[in-house]
């Protein structure tokens, strides 16, 4: 019996995930599909798991090797036959192909011989990755190809409206939002942790900033170090704290020996870790939607990000967030130096803390499960 009784509205479904990364792995693509498949397991339906790396309970894994500069995720091999065989044993309803890789090509090639519907989450732009390592004529090969793999799906699915009108305005057709949700109970203020503070170096009244994700060049990790020194300009106490790990660490860490550099932490340790800091920097400028944020918030931060994906989406300048241009890199710092301002701080984390309770996973699954009817029954 399906967990949730709006499941009822239709038989269950046999649903097919097919991902390069999953969870346990660190990133806003596995931890966002991790979310997805438990709820619609939990709404009554049959979820397989396609993977790299090791398979748990409903995954199947796949042969792989790393990606160069990304160390940390595992890009499957392609397995056109293996699939077919798979899915004419036991046909799914419908298949979700996460990344437009090698195995998400087998896949989409293996689905549309058999039939099968197919729907295809578009969670990372890789050109401008590209561009941002210098790699413009190739990341104009990759867009290309990830629009013509987009274009052989039943509908494509990005986490934001930005991101959606991003791709339409390149010509993508089919393309529909998909938000994303945050764990309210997880991403709390009441995890402030005093002893973790003075870990860090930081008083009671001693504001630490924040930045979490890869450590690595396309997230613009640089400008928050420049950040957390136009705010010493401004309090000489602040503490500046980086959570997360990648390609950049060990050199930005040799060059910024006063900025706390933790490595990844999951579930409540990262949870303390966004509760036991003031503010939230997050100056990337090539998300689709930024997970992190809408922690942030959560955790009651007073958050600073480029207006596009979900700052544009849930932000609003000056109540629940601080936002500027994308790309205005002097609006960003100046920015970043109002926030030492402790009652700006604190109406800005009281307001993203309002706007987080409303965000929960729940309604995203269901949205999920919706279109994935929808193409099922038009198929």
């Amino acid at each position: 019996m399906p967990s949730d009784p709006s499941a009822a509205d239709g038989k269950p479904l046999w649903i097919e995930v097919v991902t390069d990364t999953f969870v346990p792995d660190i990133n806003g693509v596995a931890l966002s599909l991790g979310r997805l498949c438990t709820g619609l397991r939990q709404r009554g339906h049959h979820v397989v798991v396609v993977r790299s790396g090791r398979g748990g309970e409903h995954e199947v894994a796949v042969p792989w090797w790393p990606l160069p500069g990304y160390w940390e995720i595992r890009v499957g091999a392609p397995l056109p036959g293996q699939l077919l065989r798979r899915w004419r044993r036991q046909r799914p309803d419908v298949i979700y192909v996460a990344i437009e890789s090698p195995l998400g090509f087998s896949a989409m090639r293996a689905a549309r011989k058999l039939g099968i519907p197919i729907v295809g989450g578009f969670h990372t732009n890789f050109r401008e990755y590209l561009h941002k390592y210098g790699m413009k004529r190739f990341a104009e090969r990759v867009w290309s190809y990830q629009k013509w793999f987009h274009e052989n799906l039943a509908r494509t699915l990005v986490p934001s409206p930005d991101a959606r009108d991003r791709l339409t305005d390149a010509g993508f057709t089919k393309v529909s939002v998909l938000g994303r949700g945050v764990d309210v109970a997880l991403f709390h203020p009441s995890r402030r942790d005093e002893e973790l503070r003075r870990e860090w170096g930081a008083g009671p009244d001693t504001p630490v900033a924040l930045v979490v994700g890869r450590v690595s060049s396309e997230k613009n990790i640089k400008l928050a170090l420049r950040a957390f020194d136009r705010m010493r300009s401004v309090r000489d106490d602040v503490v500046c704290v980086v959570v997360g790990d990648g390609p950049a660490r060990d050199r930005l860490q040799r060059g910024n020996p006063r900025v706390r550099f933790t490595g990844y932490r999951t579930g409540e340790a990262l949870a303390s870790c966004y509760a036991s800091a003031d503010i939230l920097l997050f100056p990337s400028e090539t998300e689709t939607f930024g997970n992190v944020l809408l922690e942030g918030m959560a955790s009651g931060l007073a958050v600073l990000a480029y207006d596009y994906a979900a700052a544009a989406w849930h932000g609003v300048d000056g109540e629940n967030c601080l936002k500027v241009p994308k790309s205005d890199e002097d609006a960003f710092l100046t920015s970043a130096g109002r926030l030492m301002d402790a009652t700006l701080r604190s109406q800005l984390g009281a307001g993203a803390r309002r706007t987080a309770e409303a965000l929960g996973w729940p309604s995203v699954v269901a949205e999920l499960e919706k279109i994935l009817r929808s193409v099922v029954a038009s198929s």
